[in-house]
């Protein structure tokens, strides 16, 4: 190549990157402003890491019009809008008017759901299947088609406008359970080799990359706040919440600001009604569960709660062991926050009850 082969693009990304960069700094700066805590303005940084790690994935390694293969939104190193400990989730990107197919076996975990989203942050759901909706062989096996004509049974509908689709399976035990696995392969249109990357596509994946990293940061700082004005209760996720946040509609939530003194924990009582799946958790102030890989409890789940002889639960949320069951460790912080998730609940849900108690 020539000099000026070379240095064509140069302004153009020079002013792209510039741009972007300018746009991470202010972000840095904004989250470390919100934070409530010292402990929360280093997670602060983390979560902008992590982020810029899913949306470079999500825009320039896995876009739409490409072939589709599946990664991963969220995992034990990257949270977002109050992530699962016990699930796994896998995303692929897709183009309007294509057509796929995924493949896979269901596995022994008490959920999974295929979801279909639209960009944007309201309305964003286009369709949505659970296994119980599936025609799945005898052998475990299964086979979907995502977008296209309606086929009847074991469809996913695209609509005109979806962007992308999550597949999330819920485990009762993450580690050792018999988990389903997914392929995804396009039908149509017949897909070549993806072209290499140009300043075009760059310029374009950076503004990108600053626009989603915003929006995450806001919605995340929004809700957080909004938590704090009313502590220590459990409030109603509304619909619009979850839509935003790209929950599954098939997810009943609750949320809870626990803020305490010295010597305090946060006692809930629940009485859930029978569930695909229901779960307490903690998360920190940018909505990420805490760190579980080496077996921290964080997460309680209905197959691992003791309850009472009458069939009630009682919880324990603090930074201090309280000498009971059903203990969520803060360790050592006084401010978390809960969600409480149910999973296709057969009936209306009773209220959580806290209360603040002396240990």
């Amino acid at each position: 190549m020539t000099k000026s082969d070379t240095s064509s693009n140069e302004q153009q990304l020079r002013d792209a990157w510039d741009a972007f960069t300018d746009s991470l700094k202010t972000m840095g700066h904004e989250v470390l402003r919100s934070a409530p805590t010292d402990v929360e303005r280093a997670d602060g940084l983390r979560f902008i890491l992590r982020q810029l790690a899913y949306r470079e994935e999500q825009f320039l390694e896995f876009p739409s019009g490409h072939k589709p293969e599946l990664f991963f939104p969220e995992s034990p190193t990257r949270k977002v809008f109050a992530d699962c400990p016990d699930t796994i989730y896998h995303q692929f990107s897709t183009a309007r008017r294509g057509e796929y197919r995924i493949t896979g076996t269901r596995g022994e975990s008490p959920y999974i759901s295929f979801t279909a989203y639209r960009a944007g942050v309201v309305d964003r759901v286009v369709a949505d299947l659970h296994d119980g909706e599936l025609n799945i062989n005898t052998d475990g096996t299964f086979s979907l088609t995502v977008g296209g004509p309606d086929s009847g049974a074991n469809h996913l509908d695209l609509g005109d406008d979806a962007a992308f689709v999550i597949i999330r399976e819920y485990t009762h035990d993450r580690i050792n359970g018999v988990k389903a696995t997914f392929e995804v392969e396009q039908v149509s249109p017949e897909l070549g080799h993806r072209p290499e990357l140009d300043a075009n596509q760059m310029s374009a994946v950076l503004g990108l990359l600053g626009i989603g990293l915003n929006w995450v940061n806001a919605a995340t700082m929004r809700l957080s706040e909004e938590l704090r004005q009313r502590p220590n209760v459990m409030n109603e996720a509304a619909a619009d919440l979850v839509s935003e946040m790209a929950g599954t509609p098939h997810n009943h939530y609750q949320l809870c600001y626990v803020q305490l003194e010295e010597g305090q924990a946060l006692e809930l009582e629940l009485d859930p009604p029978s569930c695909r799946y229901w779960s307490v958790h903690l998360n920190n102030w940018w909505l990420e569960s805490p760190e579980f890989r080496d077996g921290q409890y964080v997460c309680i789940n209905d197959s691992q709660v003791l309850r009472k002889p009458d069939g009630t639960i009682k919880m324990f949320v603090g930074p201090e062991d309280p000498g009971t069951d059903n203990w969520l460790d803060t360790k050592g912080r006084t401010e978390t926050i809960l969600l409480a998730r149910y999973l296709l609940p057969e009936k209306e849900l009773p209220p959580i009850i806290t209360n603040l108690i002396n240990i």
